[in-house]
């Protein structure tokens, strides 16, 4: 029996995988044996691609918790210096100066609470 390839037109020799003498025991018992072969190595398949895919976004998800984890520790320290430098410029009788700088501490620590919401 013969057939033509999809992609390219070239013939190619197609096997019979079943005798055609054979009883119909013997034919159903081995397309069960062939059909459970080929539902393990599709499980498997499976299996391994979800493998994969869940190695892969576990690399994502490390990466993004470490780029949360320090962008907070950065805004936090930020914050913290502004806010001394805030407090100091308001011992010094830079009152506006000091306001702004308050603003800017909030801001900073703002944003480390809203870095909690994005925690992986």
């Amino acid at each position: 029996m013969t057939t033509m390839h999809p992609a390219g037109g070239h013939y190619q020799d197609v096997p019979v995988p079943v005798p055609l003498t054979s009883a119909p025991e013997d034919v159903l018992a081995r397309i069960e044996k062939e059909s459970t072969c080929v539902r393990r190595e599709a499980r498997a398949l499976r299996r391994r691609l979800r493998r994969q895919r869940h190695r892969e976004m576990s690399r994502h998800v490390r990466v993004a918790r470490f780029s949360v984890k320090v962008g907070a520790v950065c805004l936090a320290v930020a914050g913290t210096v502004v806010f001394v430098a805030a407090t100091v410029a308001l011992v010094l009788g830079h009152v506006t100066d000091a306001m702004e700088l308050y603003v800017v501490a909030t801001a900073a620590w703002g944003g480390v609470a809203a870095a909690a919401f994005f925690r992986v």
